[in-house]
């Protein structure tokens, strides 16, 4: 059955994404099966090993193949691994709300075409070239985007330099 997100989970996730996601319209149903099926079935498709398990975001709704850990012990302890997988789910559930239903048809064609490299936003190295290129979020794929908002989330909460990130974050922000 869904959930809205936690307290503790709108709170992070407001570390991101600002005012710009209406957390209040997101649902997350934890222990859905076939989302990791159909990671496993793409992945046989392509010859890659199989994913040990694989989230997908369709508009507001995010379903997670296992419950997720995200309460303020574990984000305190410094376990954010499975807050940052929320953090890039909640990103296609911006995408979304920003761009419509054409956000997943993007997604899905980037991961046909590219499998895994369409998660590679290049790094802090690549977001400071693009930065100094003149780019914005909108020049990185819908899976890049996903996962630049992940690290910057991570590299926020390790108290990191997050500068790299900081253009394109405040350019989701802004909406």
């Amino acid at each position: 059955m869904a959930r809205p997100l936690s307290i503790s989970e709108r709170e992070e996730a407001s570390r991101v994404f600002a005012l710009s996601l209406r957390l209040e319209a997101v649902r997350i149903d934890e222990g859905v099966r076939w989302t990791s099926t159909l990671a496993r079935w793409h992945a046989r498709l392509r010859g890659l090993p199989p994913p040990s398990a694989n989230a997908i975001t369709l508009g507001n709704h995010v379903y997670m193949p296992a419950p997720l850990d995200t309460s303020p012990a574990r984000i305190q302890a410094g376990d954010l691994n499975d807050m940052g997988w929320l953090i890039h789910e909640l990103t296609h559930a911006w995408q979304f709300q920003h761009a419509g239903w054409a956000y997943l048809a993007q997604a899905i064609g980037e991961q046909v075409r590219l499998g895994p490299k369409a998660y590679d936003y290049g790094g802090e190295a690549g977001l400071r070239a693009a930065h100094a290129a003149g780019q914005g979020v909108s020049t990185f794929k819908r899976e890049q985007q996903a996962d630049m908002a992940r690290d910057y989330y991570f590299a926020l909460k390790r108290g990191r330099d997050t500068s790299a990130w900081q253009p394109f974050i405040l350019e989701m922000q802004a909406g």
